[in-house]
């Protein structure tokens, strides 16, 4: 598994060189990394309303003054033996190094395909997804960058491929630890890196120009490094299909984010419900690249000293015989996201049965930095909520001068793409289609990946073009665009402030049908089409949708929660029709709402439910997940009908458990609907994707739902 478990499309991606201003040494023009016109904008009426600009100074690490004096030991020296007429470049080779931890730290470096011995060469960090490891041979993008003259080190990360010790999940105190520690090698023993003087931190005049990419687990310690690194070091990432908040992605439905969550008045606070489907998953891909490369090797103390943590397996585990995470695990889990940055919430105690973890670092917020964020409609594990909010959270960072970022999104039809259907396997595919005949569904997990594009835009040409304009100088990267011939230069030149939202899947096609996609002002888009904040509501351009599931005489309309939804799920689900207004045909975002579960009949749920729910979340294993009359379970998403069937948009389908009232964040989608399609809202009482979760409430099989939703509507 290289790439993030992404079974459908590989990565690609395109970004824009602007014309950039700032001196440089030999006369070049430079993007001063946060501030594109000079100094900053004056601070008092009588500073100079125009300042000179900050020439930006670019050197060689073999020519750093910071390291004066210091003893380094580079590993291949090309430039500190002879600057003028370096050796060839385009080298590889390995490095073990020994963690902090006692483990070691396996990764593999690429030199640039020529060195630059004035200037230094750029560095790109290359990280792999869960259960992968790192690349060995450049290719795709890797091999892209370093023809374009950067240098990559594509690393194993803790506990997967040669890097020893358990896997933690991107832990700040170990993986994080270990990233820092690639990094200070490099600083130590690449003597062709790039520095630049335009953000120096503490008592440094010049600072390492480097860029980070990778997607999922490879998405997630490019935002980890950002977060934890003294020194600031990194300038431009392209984290693809990654997570803002683990247990949102692990466990969703729970009031995550929040700071002193106090449910409104009415309502309840909202119950996580354990996705199984892909943390089963995540869990025999982790094992597994963890521990059969060492076995392989003969390295037998790997099934001590590798695989996943204990903890995590303890997690799993307590989730399996209580139907929910632990407390003392989601909040193991948040350590390890961008939300623990980001968001206002206060950190609670990571409890767990063998221990209680202390983290090392307090949270604090991120420093500003260029990100371009790709998410895929279709992903069903990282979903775009996941970017969204990690958008919101970069996009308002400020640089020391108060500048912000270049924090920009594109989104594509691929992702953490698991296309589970009978229809695959062989000998299956007949009878599906009788099922189909007589009225069954398809038991699918989700359907094929579309393309990992915005339209007509590749996601890998974007994420080149974004590299390239952030860690190259102008006239360099004006070269290196010329020389790619690729679209994402030019296409985001010409949409700067505006974000990529890809409407369709156009699987198949060999081209993006006009209107795959479609460019919208990013200012407008984030005020309109999903949560300003974490528990808000979407200021929808309609009015609210009423939806009422009343059990009555139609039995289609009836939910069925327990083993009643396992068993109505091949029918059907029960769909809710929801009328648009005229001239209203586009959804994308993040449908927000009020929903409330309630019994068929007041007496049916049980008066206990709050002392049943206080001793689960108290006792060491729980209570098994048997929660009589207290604990219905319902999965909802937006589908359209299209030739007379109902479909999920985008594969996405939202948990929420409980009897009660509650906010609700449906998982974000993107569709146009054409002429004579209908919207609706479908509700089922188990889905694949929850494989292992559904309610073992036996004394509620039959539920209401009320409430309304706000729709993403797009103009």
């Amino acid at each position: 598994m290289k790439h993030p478990l992404r079974l459908g499309n590989s990565v690609a991606a395109g970004l824009l060189c602007l014309s950039l201003t700032g001196c440089l040494g030999g006369g070049d023009n430079a993007l001063l990394a946060n501030t594109p016109g000079g100094s900053g904008t004056p601070t008092t009426p009588t500073e100079n309303p125009n300042p000179t600009p900050v020439p930006v100074v670019l050197t060689a690490n073999s020519a750093n003054p910071d390291f004066a004096g210091a003893t380094r030991e580079f590993e291949a020296p090309a430039c500190s033996k002879n600057a003028d007429s370096p050796r060839a470049g385009g080298g590889t080779y390995s490095v073990n190094l020994q963690s902090a931890s006692g483990y070691n730290i396996a990764f593999t470096v690429f030199e640039p395909a020529s060195f630059n011995c004035k200037q230094g060469n750029p560095l790109v960090l290359h990280g792999h997804g869960y259960g992968g490891s790192r690349e060995t041979t450049a290719t795709g993008l890797l091999k892209r960058l370093v023809d374009a003259g950067a240098g990559v080190i594509s690393i194993d990360q803790r506990g997967f491929g040669e890097s020893g010790g358990t896997v933690r999940v991107m832990d700040p105190d170990f993986e994080g630890q270990d990233l820092l520690q690639i990094l200070d090698w490099a600083e130590t023993h690449l003597d062709w890196l790039r520095y630049a003087n335009d953000k120096p931190v503490g008592n440094k005049k010049l600072n390492m120009v480097l860029g980070s990419t990778g997607g999922s687990y490879g998405g997630g310690y490019q935002l980890l490094i950002n977060n934890i690194d003294p020194k600031q070091r990194l300038d431009a990432m392209t984290p693809d299909i990654t997570w803002n908040d683990l247990r949102y992605s692990l466990n969703p439905g729970g009031a995550y984010g929040i700071k002193d969550f106090k449910p409104a008045e009415g309502e309840i606070a909202p119950l996580g419900t354990v996705k199984s489907g892909w943390a089963l998953l995540l869990v025999a891909g982790g094992e597994s690249g963890s521990l059969q490369p060492k076995l392989q090797a003969g390295q037998v103390q790997a099934l001590q000293t590798s695989g996943q943590d204990m903890l995590i397996r303890e997690t799993l585990l307590r989730g399996s015989l209580a139907n929910r995470f632990p407390d003392g695990a989601k909040e193991f889990f948040r350590y390890h996201s961008p939300s623990y940055w980001c968001d206002a919430e206060v950190p609670g105690a990571q409890t767990f049965l063998q221990q209680t973890v202390t983290p090392g670092l307090a949270p604090k917020t991120p420093p500003a930095v260029d990100v371009l964020f790709t998410q895929g409609f279709r992903d069903t594990l990282f979903n775009f909520n996941d970017a969204w909010h990690n958008v919101q959270c970069y996009r308002k960072l400020k640089d020391s001068k108060g500048k912000a970022a270049d924090v920009r999104l594109l989104t594509h039809q691929s992702g953490h793409i698991l296309p589970l259907s009978p229809s695959m396997v062989p000998g299956l595919a007949d009878l599906a289609a009788q099922g189909a005949q007589n009225g069954l569904n398809e038991i699918e997990f989700q359907r094929p990946a579309g393309p990992f594009a915005c339209g007509a835009l590749s996601i890998q040409d974007a994420q080149f073009a974004f590299l390239v304009e952030k860690l190259f100088t102008a006239s360099e990267a004006q070269a290196i665009a010329k020389a790619a011939n690729n679209k994402g230069f030019t296409e985001l030149a010409a949409n700067k402030g505006k974000i990529c939202v890809s409407l369709t899947d156009d699987v198949g096609a060999t081209e993006a049908s006009p209107n795959a996609a479609v460019w919208v002002d990013e200012n407008a888009f984030f005020a309109a089409n999903g949560p300003a904040v974490k528990g808000g509501n979407t200021q929808s351009a309609i009015p609210p949708v009423n939806i009422d599931f009343t059990p009555g005489a139609d039995p289609a309309s009836v939910l069925l929660s327990s083993v009643g939804g396992l068993l109505r799920y091949p029918v059907a689900p029960a769909v809710f029709p929801i009328e648009l207004p005229a001239g209203v045909n586009t959804l994308a975002g993040i449908t927000t709402g009020s929903l409330e579960i309630a019994p068929p009949a007041a007496p049916l749920m049980n008066p206990a439910c709050p002392q049943f729910n206080t001793a689960i979340t108290t006792s060491p294993v729980g209570l098994l997940g048997l929660d009589p009359g207290c604990d219905p379970m319902l999965f909802i998403g937006l589908g359209v009908n299209r030739n007379g069937a109902w479909r999920l948009i985008d594969d996405q389908v939202t948990a929420i458990r409980g009897f009660g009232k509650r906010h609700v964040e449906l998982n974000g989608v993107a569709e146009r609907l054409a002429d004579g399609e209908k919207l609706g809202l479908l509700v089922y009482g188990y889905h694949p994707q929850y494989l292992a979760t559904g309610s073992r409430d036996l004394v509620s099989p039959v539920v209401a739902l009320k409430g309304t939703l706000n729709l993403p509507i797009l103009k």
